[in-house]
């Protein structure tokens, strides 16, 4: 970035480049994707092996370098960007050396060749799978400065403020001494702050402030922005904070590098950003009042005779009965509904959302209600695969507002969409997209299917010394509670840390209770604790430490063991029941056995957990439930297989759904719609 850019300058790289919009793959295009998305998903090879040990040769050969002799080398690389980019062997080698000796130089730590070929992944596209305690914040300085060298900004991208925050005070020294400006986005700064922490060389950031600074950017923009208009807006405007380009902050998508790949761009995905502003008014007629009436018809409605819940379809329909007596409850002018929703089809839109709220919205499963910051109780939806709050999410079409007057919480204000966008399809806006995961392995399919990514397993450091026990089913729920308790007091006792790990914020503090009433004190972490993930997880290393979790928080946070707690056998990491997708059991148990660390996992499951019931076949759940107890833990495991394909398809094609809407919006429109 050129100091003292003017506005149009500092936007023309980004406006220089056509955008080109896409129709949504279909039909046996779509499959295609996918199937080459898991065929061309592959591990380090032999010549990847050599090239890195290659660069950590040449690094060791800059040790005797002096202060300024390193300078000197890094101007000269620098003016050489261009062919890093191009993948040039020998600019590559230098690049990245001079990159492993600013950080021995700095931070003082020496990479592990399996961290430099992660950083190669990181550099060609790709998204590299390494597994937990690998060190992937320091290994993305690597990708992460030589696309900073280009002049246009990097974005690296996490799932939290706090975790950007480490991580660019953990990196900022190497980036300064390779001669980059590193700035990191946080809650509640300024519009002038934010721009100036996109002008910086490496914008550190959780993935939410990236996309929502991308849709305001777009309120503030014309719909088709361009070079010439920028420059006629600066021609034009005297003052130049009048014009849109003195007002946007991004400067464009150029590269960016994702840290929990597979969180952001797959779990996040299926629900849409989406900045929402207050109804003009007249949109809504009785706003305050047709929740309530919704709620109070819908609450005297009887399952299967009125209406069917589909918890796979995670959808409800009316039968021909309960349209009848909804016409006939809607006739009586006691119970009338406001004139605006009196209509058939409007009070059965009204309705069904009102049953979505009550049956297939569960309070500490799909959503929490906590305080704002003026005191006043709010609906805040919790991400099912994350165990994450997503902050400044709302369900649409009234949704999210039968929630509210479901949980005695007057509904928010009306607002209607101003500005939205998939992740699929803002992140597919980068010219150059990365990403690092401990877990991207299952879901390469997709993350090449919508992204064009490829996943590339990198070698550990170490090898694994984790002991996977095997399941132990039970045919109760209650019977499976009992025996969590029994097991994390036997690996208390012995010295082991333990992590319980849970899917929803309901079994976390079930789970905390049952621990109290038999004497174990433990640490919750949950959606309701987000702000001390990080300290939490810290500690739960410690020799005799009991923590229960929800899936997959205090992802990105290492749990280091004290040499107690290596000698009492490593971390124990339980789970509570098998969660809906493969990978995120996979991240659980990876959180013991980190750098070859000793450790054991096992998992409890029971026959009537929420996702064996909602997702199961019922044959195979009854045929588990009745056959010999020698056969029950095979059949079991096929069922949880069985159970985690329909859900993980599930979620994937409500991805899809929310991607391919952005998609023909803008094919729909001859310009580009907010």
């Amino acid at each position: 970035m050129v100091v003292g850019a003017s506005p149009a300058q500092r936007l023309w790289p980004a406006l220089a480049r056509t955008e080109q919009r896409e129709e949504p793959l279909e039909g046996l295009d779509r499959i295609a994707a996918g199937l080459q998305g898991r065929f061309i998903r592959r591990r380090v090879n032999e010549r990847e092996r050599q090239f890195a040990t290659g660069i950590l040769q040449v690094s060791e050969a800059m040790r005797d370098f002096t202060e300024a002799q390193f300078d000197e080398r890094v101007l000269a690389i620098r003016e050489r960007a261009h062919r890093v980019a191009r993948l040039d062997p020998e600019a590559l080698r230098e690049a990245m050396a001079l990159g492993v000796e600013a950080i021995r130089r700095t931070i003082g730590l020496r990479l592990y060749p399996e961290q430099v070929l992660g950083a190669l992944v990181l550099h060609r596209g790709e998204v590299a799978e390494m597994a937990t305690g690998e060190g992937k914040t320091v290994t993305a300085i690597l990708p992460a400065a030589l696309a900073g060298w280009t002049g246009q900004g990097v974005h690296v991208a996490t799932v939290n403020d706090y975790l950007a925050k480490r991580d660019a005070a953990l990196c900022e020294p190497a980036y300064a001494r390779l001669g980059l400006r590193v700035a990191v986005l946080q809650e509640g700064m300024k519009r002038g702050e934010r721009r100036r922490a996109y002008d910086a060389d490496v914008t550190y950031g959780a993935d939410k402030h990236f996309i929502f600074d991308f849709l305001r950017d777009r309120l503030e923009a014309p719909l088709a922005p361009s070079v010439v208009s920028s420059v006629l807006d600066e021609v034009t405007h005297a003052d130049e904070r009048s014009a849109w380009t003195g007002l946007v902050v991004q400067r464009g998508l150029h590269s960016a590098i994702i840290d929990e790949a597979d969180s952001v761009l797959i779990d996040e995905a299926a629900t849409p950003a989406i900045i929402a502003l207050p109804a003009p008014d007249g949109m809504g007629v009785d706003t305050m009042d047709h929740f309530a009436a919704g709620l109070g018809l819908a609450r005297e409605l009887e399952e299967t005779r009125h209406y069917i819940a589909d918890a796979r379809a995670h959808r409800v329909s009316l039968t021909r009965a309960g349209r009848e007596r909804l016409a006939e409850m809607a006739a009586d002018p006691v119970r009338c509904l406001p004139p605006f929703w009196a209509g058939p089809r409007r009070r059965e839109e009204l309705v069904v959302q009102a049953l979505n709220a009550l049956v297939l919205h569960r309070r500490d499963d799909d959503y929490i209600v906590r305080k704002d910051a003026q005191g006043k109780h709010e609906v805040v939806i919790v991400d099912r695969s994350t165990g994450r709050v997503l902050e400044g999410r709302q369900w649409q079409l009234g949704l999210h507002q039968a929630v509210e007057v479901k949980e005695g919480i007057e509904p928010s204000e009306r607002r209607h969409t101003a500005a939205r966008v998939s992740y699929q399809r803002y992140f597919a806006r980068y010219r150059k997209l990365a990403g690092m995961t401990g877990t991207g392995w299952e879901v390469a399919p997709e993350l090449w299917r919508t992204y064009g990514l490829r996943v590339v397993r990198v070698p550990t450091h170490r090898p694994i010394a984790r002991i996977e026990r095997p399941d132990r089913v039970f045919a109760k729920e209650e019977e499976k509670f009992k025996a969590v308790a029994d097991t994390v007091r036997r690996a208390h006792q012995k010295g082991q840390p333990v992590l319980v790990g849970t899917r929803a914020v309901r079994d976390s503090e079930h789970v905390a209770q049952l621990l109290a009433e038999h004497g174990l004190v433990c640490k919750v972490l949950n959606a309701r604790h987000e702000a001390e993930e990080a300290a939490i997880i810290e500690r739960a290393g410690a020799a005799g430490a009991i923590t229960v979790a929800t899936s997959m928080a205090g992802r990105g946070t290492d749990i280091k063991l004290d040499d107690a707690a290596r000698r009492a056998g490593g971390l124990f990491v339980l789970a509570v029941e098998r969660h809906h997708e493969r990978r995120v059991d996979r991240q659980l148990f990876g959180r013991s056995g980190r750098q070859g660390d000793v450790g054991e996992a096992a998992a409890l499951v029971a026959l009537d957990d929420e996702m064996l019931v909602r997702y199961g076949l019922p044959p195979l759940r009854w045929l588990a439930k009745v056959c010999p107890p020698a056969l029950r833990v095979p059949l079991t495991r096929l069922l949880v297989r069985q159970s985690q394909h329909a859900a993980t398809r599930r979620w994937m094609l409500m991805r899809e759904e929310a991607g391919k809407i952005d998609a023909w919006v803008d094919l729909a429109f001859h310009q580009q719609s907010r």
